[in-house]
């Protein structure tokens, strides 16, 4: 299959001058499920108190929120850290991207960029916190894990008030996003771009820093052909790249002269 890459993101990832988006699209492969398995297993704990509760109408939020009103938050986050495998084996497009990008941010919660870099071994700063935040360095790889890790459950992003507090909470790591969005080229893979989460962030971001100073792209799957939405996107300056994850990332590597 042709891939057509645009040169400007070539020339970016070249010049170490690109940032990866990464969302949850780009590791449900590896992992076996998508969201709406996680969402589906909360709802499940909560039928067991409450067997007429419709999880189905539910976002994951809600089913985070509903299930923290009638229980406690740890015990939410130890449980959502357990659905997540921890051993799972990382796709060639993580491979790809830790070789490509030097900066990587993700709202994933799974492991798989980790064993990525360690597959190939390379060093890497691991950003899951507030307190993460001052081991930011341009000169080494960074892996910015915005809504936690499932290795370290208490960082997890779950709920309203979690998402309502981030920039209190997080304002620190929140500002390493926006400097890296504002002065990088922007590359989505594995995000629908109608995640209310990301919206909420980058609408944050951009009431600080302004609009994006360089065109973005998005990969989005190599099915994808809906017009409307492409435009919608190109209006916000966001390119559409209709291909899978796992070939175009590997591509964009391979032409930007990475091995």
């Amino acid at each position: 299959m042709s891939i057509r890459i645009p040169n400007a993101l070539v020339d970016a990832v070249k010049q170490r001058q690109a940032v990866l988006f990464a969302g949850a699209g780009i590791s449900a492969k590896s992992l076996g499920f998508a969201g709406g398995y996680v969402r589906d297993a909360i709802g499940n704990e909560i039928q067991k108190d409450y067997p007429e509760y419709n999880v189905a109408s539910r976002s994951l939020e809600e089913a985070c929120d509903e299930y923290v009103a009638l229980n406690d938050r740890i015990t939410l986050v130890n449980h959502l850290a357990a659905l997540i495998p921890q051993n799972a084996a990382p796709l060639q497009s993580h491979i790809a991207a830790v070789k490509a990008f030097r900066f990587i941010v993700t709202t994933n919660w799974d492991l798989l960029f980790e064993a990525a870099y360690s597959q190939i071994g390379q060093g890497r700063q691991v950003l899951a916190t507030e307190a993460d935040a001052p081991n930011f360095n341009y000169d080494q790889h960074n892996l910015l894990k915005i809504h936690g890790s499932a290795d370290r459950p208490l960082t997890l992003i779950t709920t309203s008030e979690d998402y309502e507090n981030y920039p209190d909470t997080h304002h620190q790591l929140l500002d390493r996003v926006a400097d890296l969005l504002w002065n990088n080229t922007v590359l989505y893979v594995g995000y629908g771009l109608r995640d209310e989460h990301v919206r909420r962030l980058l609408a944050h971001i951009r009431r600080q820093r302004g609009e994006f100073a360089r065109r973005a792209y998005a990969v989005m799957g190599e099915n994808f052909n809906d017009r409307v939405r492409t435009r919608l996107l190109d209006k916000r300056n966001i390119e559409v790249l209709p291909y899978d994850a796992d070939d175009f990332l590997p591509e964009l590597a391979g032409r930007a002269g990475i091995p």
